[in-house]
C-alpha cells in the first residue's frame, strides 16, 4: 500500500513537472559577458525541465553544444564563417584598448563592435525560413539581451512575451529609453562619466554633458538597428516598439553595486546571479593556491576581449607582480614578459569565479567588467581596478565608492603604483572589511538572485505576459513625457489671462481719463 502510494506520488510529481515545463527561446548574441549572464539563467531553466532553444550563428553551434549540451539550437548564417567572437577579436586589436584612451578609443572600439554585431543581427532576422519556423513553433517566452543581438525583434515578430536581461550600465543609455524610468542627473551618474552619486557643481555639469553625448550616440545606434529591421522584417518593427513590449527587465544590479535611483515595477534586481555557482578548483590549481601559505593569492585578468596586451605594458605589470609575496594567477596568452616572477602563473583561461570564492584569494586586479566586479563583490574580494573602455569606468567608480577598491589609469600607471595599490588593498584592513560588508549585504536576501530571475521568467510564462507592469512612458512622445504640451497650455492660459487683465486695466484707465476730461469740460 505504502509502496504504491509513493509510486503514485512520484508519477504525479513527474507529470506535474512535465505539465509546467515551457518552451523558452533564447535570442541573444553569443558574445562575451552578456551571453554568459543569460547562459547561466538558461542552464537553471533547463535543469528545471524547461526546453531551452538558443538562436545562434551556425558557425558557433559546435562550440556551444560542447559547453551547453542540454540546450536545443536553431541556427542562421553560414556554418563555415568565422565565429562571432573570433571575428571580434580579429577586428578589434587588443592593443587598441591600451594605446588609444579617451573618447577616440571608445568610439573606435564601439563602432567596430557595433558593425560586427549588427551584421550578425541582420543575418538572423533576414532568414525568412528560420523566422517562419520559429513562428510555427510553440514557444512560450523569449529571453533576450537588448542591443545588437536583436532578440527583441524576434519576440515582436513572434508576438511572444519578452524578458530582457540588462547590465546595470549600458553605454548607449538604452536602459533609460527602453524602460521610461526617470533619470535625475543631479544624483544619477551617467555611464562613462566615472562619477558617483555625490557630485559637485562641475561634476554635475560634466554628468549632463556626458549624458547628452551618450543619448545622442544611442539615438544614432538605434537608427542603425531600425534600418536593419526595415530592410528585413518590415517598417513597423522598431527598437522602441519592440522594447516597449518587454514584460520584465532582469537587471544585473542592486543597491550595493549601483547607486539608489528610480525603478519601474518590472525592473528586477538579479545582481550576483553569475557568482552563485562555485566549483572546486582543479587539483593542479588547488596545489598552486595552497602553496601560497598565509600570504594568499592575487588574481589578475583583463577579460575575454583582451587576451594579450602590448609587450611593454605586460612587462610593467609582471615586474609589479614579481615583487609581491603572494602567488599570482594571471590570465595572459602572450609571450611571457621578461620580468615575469617565479610567483606568477600565467594561463590562457582561469576559473575566475571559483578563484574569487577561494579563501586564499586576497585581491583581484581587473579591468572591472561587470561579471568580474559582480563576482568580487559577491565573494568579498578587494579590487585594484584598471578600466579599459565602456562601462568599466562606471563599474570601478562604484567599487571605489563602496570603499573596497583602488582605481588606476592603465594608460599612465607605473609598476611601482601597481605594486603599491595591490599592497594597499591587501594590507589595509578597511578594504577587506568593506568588501566583506558588501558581500554580506548581497547574500542576505530572502531569495537568491538566480532563484529570483527564474521565478520571474516562470511568472511571465504562467500568465502569458505581464503587460500591467509595463510603464507607458516609453510609448509617449518627447513632448508628452516632459509635459511640454501641458506646460505650453498653462503658459498660454496664464498669458491670455494676464493679457486680458492688462487690456481691461488699460480700458478702465482710458475710461477714467475720458470721464475726468468730460467732467473738466462741464465745470468750465
Amino acid at each position: 500500500m505504502s509502496t504504491g502510494f509513493h509510486l503514485f506520488l512520484a508519477v504525479a510529481a513527474v507529470f506535474s513537472h512535465h505539465v509546467q515545463a515551457a518552451d523558452i527561446l533564447v535570442a541573444t548574441a553569443t558574445f562575451a559577458s552578456p551571453w554568459m549572464g543569460v547562459a547561466k539563467i538558461a542552464e537553471v531553466l533547463s535543469s528545471r525541465g524547461h526546453v531551452v532553444t538558443v538562436l545562434a550563428p551556425a558557425s558557433e553551434k559546435s562550440e556551444l553544444m560542447r559547453k551547453w549540451p542540454t540546450f536545443h539550437y536553431e541556427t542562421f548564417g553560414d556554418p563555415k564563417e568565422t565565429p562571432l567572437m573570433k571575428e571580434v577579436m580579429k577586428t578589434v586589436p587588443p592593443k587598441l584598448s591600451f594605446s588609444t584612451p579617451g573618447l577616440r578609443g571608445h568610439l573606435s572600439v564601439a563602432s567596430t563592435l557595433a558593425s560586427v554585431l549588427l551584421d550578425n543581427c541582420e543575418k538572423m532576422i533576414s532568414e525568412t525560413q528560420l523566422m517562419t519556423k520559429l513562428k510555427n513553433s510553440p514557444y512560450d517566452v523569449v529571453l533576450a539581451y537588448p542591443g545588437p543581438s536583436c532578440g527583441f525583434f524576434v519576440a515582436q515578430y513572434l508576438d511572444l512575451p519578452l524578458v530582457c536581461t540588462m547590465l546595470p550600465t549600458i553605454p548607449t543609455g538604452l536602459g533609460i529609453r527602453a524602460t521610461g524610468v526617470p533619470n535625475p542627473l543631479a544624483y544619477v551618474p551617467t555611464v562613462l562619466s566615472g562619477l558617483s552619486d555625490q557630485m559637485t557643481f562641475l561634476q554635475r555639469v560634466k554628468n549632463i554633458l556626458v549624458y547628452i553625448a551618450v543619448a545622442t550616440t544611442g539615438q544614432i545606434f538605434e537608427r542603425y538597428i531600425d534600418d536593419v529591421a526595415r530592410r528585413t522584417i518590415g517598417d513597423n518593427f522598431t527598437m522602441s516598439a519592440a522594447l516597449a513590449r518587454t514584460d520584465v527587465w532582469l537587471y544585473q544590479s542592486d543597491l550595493m553595486f549601483d547607486f539608489p535611483k528610480p525603478m519601474m515595477p518590472n525592473m528586477v534586481s538579479i545582481a550576483g546571479h553569475v557568482a552563485e555557482d562555485v566549483k572546486p578548483l582543479s587539483e593542479e590549481m588547488e596545489k598552486f593556491v595552497q602553496s601560497s601559505g598565509d600570504d594568499g593569492v592575487v588574481l589578475v585578468t583583463f577579460g575575454s576581449m583582451v587576451a594579450a596586451m602590448p609587450a611593454e605594458k605586460a612587462d610593467m605589470l609582471a615586474a609589479a607582480f614579481a615583487r609581491l609575496p603572494q602567488k599570482v594567477v594571471w590570465r595572459y596568452t602572450g609571450t611571457p614578459p621578461p620580468s615575469l616572477g617565479s610567483n606568477t602563473k600565467t594561463m590562457e583561461w582561469v576559473p575566475q569565479n571559483d578563484l574569487l570564492a577561494h579563501p586564499k584569494t586576497k585581491a583581484f586586479v581587473s579591468h572591472c567588467g561587470y561579471n568580474g566586479v559582480a563576482e568580487a563583490m559577491y565573494h568579498g574580494v578587494p579590487l585594484v581596478g584598471m578600466p579599459l573602455f565602456f562601462d568599466q569606468y562606471a563599474n570601478v567608480a562604484r567599487t571605489v565608492a563602496r570603499g573596497m577598491a583602488v582605481a588606476l589609469d592603465i594608460h599612465a600607471v607605473t609598476s611601482e603604483e601597481v605594486y603599491q595599490a595591490i599592497t594597499t588593498v591587501i594590507s589595509e584592513p578597511r578594504y577587506e572589511e568593506k568588501a566583506d560588508q558588501v558581500s554580506t549585504h548581497l547574500r542576505d536576501q530572502p531569495q537568491s538572485p538566480m532563484e529570483r530571475a527564474v521565478w520571474w521568467i516562470e511568472h511571465v510564462i504562467k500568465h502569458g505576459g505581464l503587460p500591467h507592469l509595463r510603464s507607458r512612458a516609453i510609448e509617449l512622445p518627447f513632448y508628452q513625457y516632459y509635459l511640454l504640451d501641458v506646460i505650453g497650455m498653462i503658459i498660454a492660459v496664464i498669458s491670455a489671462v494676464l493679457l486680458s487683465c492688462l487690456k481691461c486695466c488699460s480700458f478702465a484707465c482710458g475710461m477714467c481719463k475720458r470721464g475726468n476730461t468730460n467732467t473738466k469740460k462741464k465745470t468750465n
